[in-house]
């Protein structure tokens, strides 16, 4: 789980997660909604507060939906997802992957702003057919509206929004270039970000309209975040003709799973080796141990503690092959915040690959070459 963030649940085997920026969101919809609601004839606190509760829930509950629908969908298409995560804007899905194909990265895009429309319309249609000025006639219409606006809102084709994303995929097909695809669409949502910036600025000014400030604060947020996108891209451009057989390393260090942690901790100390380990018996990958670990168990439990006792067995360890691409394996250790993982060929270890070398590897390329506009 990538730091700072928290588990919620799992659904369809996907976990949910949130960032604590999360609660910044969560906090100025309930305190918007409940405003409004206290301005309704008739509603007394505990319809208020009820009724803020389960609007505010519901509409995390779409956007998880939202977010769903394009994991589900890049799922189909073979790419692994490793979760959702909620934070201050929203939801993220944590894709580990690109598409590899133009279709796939269309379908995967737009499906998240048809899923909000979906539900937009459904609770529009809802409300209108429930008496009027009702708790659950006016919860209905809010989620209606919010929903619409939000399958809008990121069909605007500023990347990385789903609209920016739908952008790429069609310069893609068009110039059959991922990375130039990439570019134009960043151009583009750079340009459209600036514009919220500037629009929110001028409100703000023209009559302290707090909501101009968070207009502003979204554009900035897109300028930064399609900054950071075009970057990965770059990044991931550079690994494409590399895969972990160029990387990766016969020597590693690995520890008996009966070895207790005072043993494996004093060793890892006095060969300055802080990186995970592979626990293997009979060269037999059984898991994986990290010294960061042991800070699950007070340290006068290590003597009669072993290895395998806390190790991350071999079932929940991300292992790579000596074929899979540099780029691939980068995002999967990026995104699980792993710092090595242990190379297998037909069951057995060939030799393990760290993030460290990678990424020194993408330094050298970038200090010799220039990524092509």
């Amino acid at each position: 789980m990538p730091p700072r963030s928290r588990h919620l649940f799992r659904i369809f085997g996907i976990d949910i997660d949130f960032d604590a920026s999360w609660f910044i969101i969560l906090f100025l919809i309930a305190f918007s909604l409940a405003g409004e609601f206290q301005r309704l004839p008739g509603w007394t606190t505990t319809t208020i507060w009820g009724a803020t509760l389960l609007t505010t829930a519901l509409f995390f509950a779409c956007l998880v939906l939202h977010e769903l629908a394009h994991s589900l969908v890049a799922r189909s298409y073979g790419i692994e997802v490793h979760g959702i995560r909620l934070y201050v804007f929203g939801g993220v899905s944590q894709i580990t992957s690109e598409p590899k194909r133009p279709g796939a990265e269309l379908l995967i895009a737009i499906v998240g702003p048809l899923t909000s429309l979906a539900l937009g319309g459904g609770f529009t249609l809802l409300a209108k057919n429930l008496a009027q000025n009702s708790p659950l006639q006016i919860m209905a219409e809010w989620l209606g509206i919010i929903n619409l606006i939000l399958g809008v809102f990121n069909l605007i084709p500023g990347f990385p929004l789903d609209g920016g994303r739908i952008l790429r995929a069609l310069i893609w097909t068009a110039n059959h270039n991922f990375l130039r695809a990439t570019l134009w669409a960043t151009r583009v949502g750079k340009v459209i970000a600036i514009g919220l910036i500037l629009i929110g600025i001028v409100q703000v000014f023209q009559g302290g309209d707090l909501n101009g400030l968070w207009l502003a604060f979204i554009g900035w947020f897109l300028l930064t975040a399609a900054d950071q996108s075009m970057k990965q891209t770059e990044l991931r451009d550079a690994l494409t003709n590399y895969a972990v057989r160029d990387l990766s390393s016969p020597f590693f260090s690995r520890v008996e799973p009966e070895e207790n942690l005072e043993e494996y901790f004093a060793r890892a100390v006095e060969q300055h080796d802080y990186q995970p380990a592979l626990v293997m018996e009979n060269d037999e990958l059984l898991g994986i141990i990290s010294p960061s670990d042991l800070r699950q168990l007070p340290r006068e439990n290590w003597a009669r503690t072993t290895v395998r006792d806390i190790m991350t067995p071999r079932e929940q360890v991300t292992a790579v092959s000596p074929r899979d691409s540099l780029g691939d394996v980068l995002d999967r250790m990026t995104t699980k915040n792993l710092k090595l993982l242990p190379v297998l060929e037909a069951g057995r270890v060939q030799g393990v690959i760290g993030r460290d070398r990678i990424l020194q590897l993408v330094q050298n390329h970038f200090a010799s070459h220039q990524i092509p506009h």
